[in-house]
């Protein structure tokens, strides 16, 4: 295969909301020969562009003007106009966007098809339409950027050469308009390149502050709106005394306002955390959960934090919903299986407890399955050969 210079339009801001997956997909598309360069905005209120070269990829970060909830959501101004004029001058085989719908990042791909003929690949996370994610937007997004949404979430996916999903709910959607050659199923991935093993960590527990003998549970909530994913635990350990420590991660003042004045104590709420630095952090957890609610949208999208908890080589307490349902019926070591009904939990929790020693012996396991399976390195190839039959039949 020969080498092929990519570009990846991210379509929130620097390290932020879509990162943990563009960033070891390009990574991994680097370390197989090719060149890549990462379009993002810059998290906060500037008017300069900077430059980076990580691991090999070039990232620009565009500045921004408008509030940063917006720039989060892809709906900045000023990164917009210069990634136009940056895509205008810069020539590249594939453009690929992680959420084309959103204006910073899916105008430059279209555009930059129309000048210089590329392969435009769209990913597509969710159902982002009504029926799915739009329903539950605010208002006042519906009243803005309503009819955006609803117009480019389809539009975006017909224009580009290629779609990349993250489910077979959202794969039978775009075979609806789209050939099958030209749309892939790529799940999320784990980052075993950042986040390495550790078998034992009563004594990283002590460094903070945290008994070796308490059982850790965690939980990455990259958005902070998933409230609905920790209220199952939150009940359960205001209705039963239950001896653990729960580690969340991400953002945290949602879930902190609505934990209990009487079971905070039971929560170390870590924020946002740079796992490449600090890894540790993670590596305190002895079981993750994931809780998520028999949605559409839960069925159309798939949970990336799966990856980061497997590389850690921790089991997963969850109820299998959409997508992880065959993942965890094929690889049931790694996953510790429950519904959302509290008795149900609280009886898990309780296997767990009894049986922590025997769950900590599957660590190496659930490790060569994050390393030999799942890791980004291997999502990456696959893209790869994606983007190679999408040049051979364009």
């Amino acid at each position: 295969m020969r080498s092929l210079k990519i570009l990846i339009s991210h379509t929130s801001v620097y390290k932020k909301s879509g990162w943990g997956r563009i960033f070891p997909l390009a990574l991994g598309l680097v370390k197989n020969g090719n060149k890549v360069t990462i379009l993002t905005t810059n998290p906060n209120f500037s008017f300069f562009i900077k430059k980076e070269i990580v691991s090999d990829i070039e990232i620009i970060i565009f500045p921004e003007i408008v509030p940063k909830k917006l720039s989060r959501m892809g709906f900045g101004f000023l990164s917009l106009i210069l990634r136009i004029i940056y895509v205008i001058f810069n020539q590249y085989d594939v453009v690929h966007t992680d959420n084309g719908h959103r204006p910073s990042s899916g105008i430059p791909c279209r555009l930059h098809k129309r000048l210089h003929n590329s392969i435009y690949v769209a990913e597509w996370y969710d159902w982002y339409g009504k029926g799915g994610a739009y329903d539950h937007k605010h208002k006042l997004f519906k009243v803005l950027f309503g009819w955006y949404e609803l117009k480019y979430e389809i539009k975006d996916k017909k224009f580009a050469d290629g779609v990349v999903v993250l489910s077979d709910v959202l794969k039978e959607r775009a075979e609806q308009f789209k050939q099958q050659e030209r749309i892939i199923k790529i799940h999320g991935g784990s980052d075993v390149y950042n986040i390495p093993f550790l078998y034992d960590n009563s004594q990283l527990k002590e460094k903070y502050c945290i008994s070796k003998d308490t059982l850790t549970l965690g939980y990455i909530d990259r958005t902070g709106s998933d409230l609905e994913e920790i209220m199952p635990i939150i009940n359960v350990l205001y209705n039963n005394n239950i001896k653990i420590k729960v580690l969340q991660f991400g953002e945290s003042n949602n879930i902190f306002n609505n934990i209990n004045h009487d079971i905070r104590d039971k929560f170390i709420l870590f924020g946002w955390t740079d796992f490449s630095k600090e890894y540790e952090k993670l590596q305190c957890v002895d079981i993750f959960f994931l809780f998520k609610e028999d949605v559409l949208t839960s069925k159309a999208g798939w949970p990336n934090c799966i990856g980061d908890y497997l590389a850690c080589g921790r089991p997963v307490l969850l109820n299998p919903v959409g997508e992880v349902i065959d993942f965890v019926t094929q690889y049931p070591f790694a996953f510790i299986e429950t519904s959302r009904d509290e008795k149900d939990i609280y009886a898990k929790i309780q296997y767990i407890i009894e049986n922590k020693e025997m769950l900590k012996e599957k660590g190496p396991s659930i490790r060569n399955l994050a390393e030999d399976v799942i890791s980004w390195d291997n999502k990456s190839k696959t893209l790869l050969d994606f983007y190679h039959t999408l040049l051979s039949i364009k």
